[in-house]
């Protein structure tokens, strides 16, 4: 999804992959009219066009890992699983599992997520959801740690390999994270930073994670600098003249 304000979506990947010394190519799924305080519209592209930009991305340069952040129509849903199915060899694949705006505005109906969960979960070697994304995935209410790691643990039998799973959205002193594999749990505790520099965040997240797996990091070791990472650009965030704003991909 583009962000004309350049905060979220493609436009952050992008740039978190290049501050990070990778190199970011971008399939558009859907046009997006924001700012850093509201979602004002979305329009998607058709389900052709974007699995031809994803085919044309493997033709030039070598492919070190596949992120998918937003895929709004059953249609590209099901685009996406039929070549994550016949794609060989296997390229490792990020997850962002986004189902809304911030501001609750809501992009994927019941049909694309239960293909959602059909047809994408199986190939997710990481998911990184937020609290309300692990909602709507597993249709469990998250109000505090245990509630948290529950949703990660409901979210390894529909097919992802790896879970991480956010919590700042519970508006608790501190944050909690999630991350779960088959073999272990681990809780991640961090202050709150005070800030409302945190447009894109999820998506700088998620995209960091995809390029240091590229860079050859296991999935858990990707999420544990992603969150250093993040961290960074948030208490570097530039004063963009706007009390809400983007973080500073470049802070490094």
């Amino acid at each position: 999804m583009s962000d004309p304000c350049g905060g979220s979506g493609i436009n952050a990947a992008i740039k978190t992959v290049a501050a990070l010394d990778g190199y970011c190519q971008a399939a558009v799924t859907a046009v997006s009219v924001q700012t850093p305080d509201a979602m004002l519209g979305i329009w998607p592209v058709p389900a052709a066009v974007v699995i031809d930009q994803i085919r044309a991305s493997f033709t030039s340069f070598k492919v070190g890992a596949i992120l998918l952040g937003l895929m709004p129509s059953k249609d590209i849903i099901d685009g996406i699983g039929d070549l994550l199915d016949n794609l060989n060899p296997k390229i490792p694949v990020i997850v962002d599992p986004i189902i809304s705006s911030r501001d609750g505005k809501r992009f994927l109906d019941k049909p694309a997520i239960d293909a959602f969960k059909r047809r994408i979960l199986i190939h997710a070697d990481l998911l990184t959801p937020n609290v309300m994304e692990a909602e709507n995935l597993t249709g469990l209410t998250i109000k505090d740690e245990a509630t948290m790691e529950h949703a990660a643990d409901m979210l390894l039998p529909l097919g992802a390999r790896n879970v991480f799973l956010k919590g700042g959205d519970l508006g608790m002193d501190k944050i909690y994270e999630i991350y779960v594999d088959d073999r272990r749990t681990q809780v991640f505790e961090s202050e709150r930073l005070v800030s409302k520099k945190t447009h894109g965040a999820g998506a700088t997240l998620a995209a960091a994670a995809a390029i240091m797996v590229a860079q050859g990091m296991t999935p858990r070791e990707s999420v544990t600098q992603a969150r250093i990472y993040l961290e960074e650009t948030i208490k570097g965030a530039l004063d963009m003249g706007n009390e809400n704003g983007p973080v500073n991909h470049f802070v490094r």
